[in-house]
Formats: C-alpha cells, sequence, structure tokens
C-alpha cells in the first residue's frame, strides 16, 4: 500500500513540477500572445528579454521604441476617422463666406484639374464654389448661426437635403485632390481648416466624442459617398475609411515595452492635438504628451487652432520623421537608435531603413507595393526559411478590428 502511494504521490510532485514550469514559462514571456503572428511575436518577446537585462544592469530605460500612428498603432486613420464623422454630423464653425480663405489659402493653382476628385475635369476653384453653397444652404434651412450646434431634430432634416450629401463628397475630394495634385503638405490644410474657430480644448473634446462613435463600429471598412449630380464638379464619388480600434495586442505591446526597458514614442504625419487627444486618453494609451510627435499647427492669442504650421518645427512626414527622431528623441538616449520602429506605409519607409541599430522593424501588412513593399517581402522571405531579416509582419484581421495570427 505504502509502494502504490509513494508512486501516486511521485507522479502527482512530477505533475506539478510540470505545471510550475509551464507557469514560469509562461511568465517569461513579457506579454500574451493573443492574435500576434509568430513570427513578429517572438521577435518582440526577445527585443524585450534583451532590453530590459541592459535596463536592470544601468538602473533605467537604456532604449526607445517609435512608432507610426494611423493604420500601425490603431487600425484605421484617426484624423481620417474623426474628419468623416465631423462631416457626418456638422460639427464645423466656419460661416459660408469664410470658406473660400479658410480651404482655398494653401492651394497652389485653384484652377488646375485635380487628381483623384471623384470626377475628371474637376478643379479646387469648383469644388470650392459648391461646398460654399452647400453649407450656405443648409444652414439657411436649419435656421442656425455658424458654430452652434445642431439639434437632433435640425440634423435629421439636413440629412435628407442634397446638399447635405454634396457638401461631405466635395469637402473630403477638395483634401484627396490637393493631397493627390500637390502634396500631403496642402492638403493637410484642408483638414485643419474644419477645426476653424475651434480652440485646442475644445477640438481635444470634438475629437474624443467622434472617436468613440468610430471606436464602437463593429468593423473596419471602406464606405462609398457619392454626391448628387449637382454644382460646378457635378457627380462625385469618394471612398471614406470607415471605424477605428486599438487592438488588445498594441495597447499590450506598448505596456509590456515600458515595463521591459524600452520607452515609447509615436511619429505622426496627423495633427498632433487629434493624436493627444487619442493616444493620451487612459482609455487607450494613456501616453504622456510628451511621448507623441506629430504636426504641429500654430494657434492664435485666443488659443483658436490655425491652418499655418509651426514655426523651426520639424514636419514628421516621411523623411522628416527619421529627423524629427534624431533631433528630438535620440539625445535623450546618448544618441542611440530605436530598437524597434514600428509602420503601415511609404510615410514610414525612411524612419524603418535609415537606423542602423534599429534591432526590430514592425510592419502592419496591408499587401504593400514599391519600397515599403520590399521590407514586407524580406520579412516574408524570412518568415519562411529565407535570408535573416530585421523585418517581421504583423497580420490583420479585417474587416474585423483585430490582428490575425495567420
Amino acid at each position: 500500500m505504502n509502494y502504490y502511494l509513494h508512486i501516486y504521490t511521485m507522479k502527482k510532485n512530477i505533475i506539478l513540477i510540470l505545471a510550475a514550469a509551464a507557469a514560469l514559462a509562461a511568465c517569461t514571456r513579457p506579454m500574451p500572445r493573443g492574435n500576434w503572428s509568430k513570427a513578429p511575436y517572438d521577435a518582440l518577446c526577445k527585443l524585450m528579454k534583451e532590453c530590459k537585462a541592459e535596463a536592470d544592469a544601468v538602473g533605467h530605460n537604456v532604449n526607445y521604441a517609435v512608432f507610426d500612428y494611423d493604420n500601425t498603432t490603431v487600425m484605421q486613420d484617426v484624423e481620417l476617422a474623426v474628419m468623416s464623422w465631423q462631416l457626418s454630423n456638422l460639427r464645423v464653425r466656419f460661416t459660408p463666406d469664410e470658406v473660400p480663405d479658410i480651404f482655398a489659402a494653401h492651394i497652389p493653382d485653384l484652377d488646375l484639374v485635380l487628381v483623384e476628385a471623384g470626377a475628371e475635369g474637376v478643379t479646387a476653384r469648383m469644388l470650392l464654389a459648391d461646398i460654399e453653397n452647400d453649407y450656405r444652404t443648409m444652414m439657411a434651412a436649419a435656421g442656425a448661426d455658424c458654430g452652434d450646434r445642431l439639434s437632433a431634430d435640425q440634423l435629421a432634416a439636413l440629412r435628407q437635403m442634397p446638399e447635405y450629401q454634396d457638401f461631405k463628397v466635395k469637402v473630403w475630394a477638395l483634401y484627396e485632390g490637393v493631397c493627390y495634385t500637390f502634396d500631403y503638405r496642402e492638403g493637410f490644410t484642408i483638414i485643419a481648416g474644419l477645426f476653424h474657430a475651434f480652440t485646442y480644448p475644445e477640438l481635444d473634446a470634438l475629437v474624443k466624442e467622434g472617436v468613440a462613435e468610430q471606436v464602437g463600429k463593429k468593423c473596419i471598412k471602406d464606405i462609398i459617398w457619392e454626391s448628387p449630380d449637382m454644382g460646378a464638379a457635378g457627380k462625385l464619388t469618394q471612398v471614406i475609411p470607415d471605424g477605428l480600434a486599438l487592438s488588445d495586442e498594441m495597447r499590450n505591446l506598448y505596456n509590456a515595452l515600458q515595463a521591459n526597458g524600452i520607452d515609447v514614442y509615436i511619429f505622426s504625419a496627423s495633427m498632433e492635438a487629434v493624436v493627444e487627444a487619442m493616444a493620451c486618453d487612459p482609455q487607450y494609451l494613456g501616453l504622456d504628451t510628451s511621448r507623441v510627435y506629430a504636426l504641429r499647427m500654430k494657434r492664435d492669442g485666443s488659443g483658436l487652432v490655425l491652418q499655418d504650421y509651426k514655426s523651426n518645427y520639424i514636419r514628421p512626414y516621411e523623411d522628416g520623421k527619421t529627423k524629427a527622431i534624431r533631433a528630438w528623441v535620440s539625445p535623450l538616449y546618448d544618441g542611440r537608435d530605436p530598437v524597434l520602429i514600428g509602420g503601415d506605409s511609404m510615410g514610414d519607409y525612411w524612419m524603418l531603413t535609415e537606423f542602423p541599430e534599429m534591432r526590430v522593424g514592425l510592419i502592419i501588412d496591408k499587401g504593400q507595393t514599391g519600397p515599403i513593399g520590399e521590407l514586407r517581402e524580406q520579412a516574408l522571405d524570412a518568415e519562411t526559411g529565407g535570408a535573416p531579416s530585421r523585418y517581421v509582419l504583423q497580420r490583420r484581421g479585417d474587416p474585423e478590428p483585430k490582428f490575425s495570427r495567420n
């Protein structure tokens, strides 16, 4: 009897030892797997273990990571998500008379035919005329002063008007057309114009409201906005991103990096105040504003948002991201390069390739082509046993707002 009891006790102890070992092994992983693809998960865990040891050796964090925001940290573009919500709910404060000054000021040529405006032969001047007329007609019908928040009944009535759909589509077409015909630097001022007459605290509240609605959607997708055949520009069609999400995986990664010796920074080509409104909110990432660098706009003496970029400020856009990181963050870490960089698009290509000491380049998979697509292919080759690569590829579970292990 004692023999069998001894065998039973031994087996029980072995099971307990194995369970403890499994638990210990799980604990050595810096973050839960969740829906991370295998290659990025393994690379990130390895990186965090290395950097934790380096931080422990000197008693403070000596490494840092840099992430793009739109379509990298979050799924979709926060700026465009807020823009579509803002236009759909007519949450703007300019008057019809102010439309030309607000939207035309930074467009190099009002009569040049625009690319990607939703139809052939469309110019900025045509779009501006339609936007002004649509807005004037809607405000007169609502009996509202510009700047007033429309009631639910007023908004419901305006949504039945052809001018409502025309207004939305043509503001979006103006933004897309200016971006693709001239440059994002000019196109971005169209977005900034939508914040005319807002103070920065009011802008923060506005963005939080728009983000909450977009995050509440159950999927990430593109929708079609189509204008009626009216006005100088006629019928236009635009593809609009819909929905916004912060995955559990990315939220856990930000927390795990900081806990394992790697400080985290965001460098974005969106408006800084818009990114901060979400990224610095404890409901999402809770970052300090000192960790967010994006397009910084001027403000007037009363705190109102202006459409002019802040002077003597490096715009973290394309190669400007690399310049800004080297100027503002690298000196805080004795000139070190970031150990981890995350991005998704050509706007991130420069920072993903210009730091020789970067250990991991995390690319969010969107089927990229061009130079950024070459980095994606390097990551895929490494996964299938090809040449080693610093780059790893994380898949998305579109249209569901989550990552995918596959």
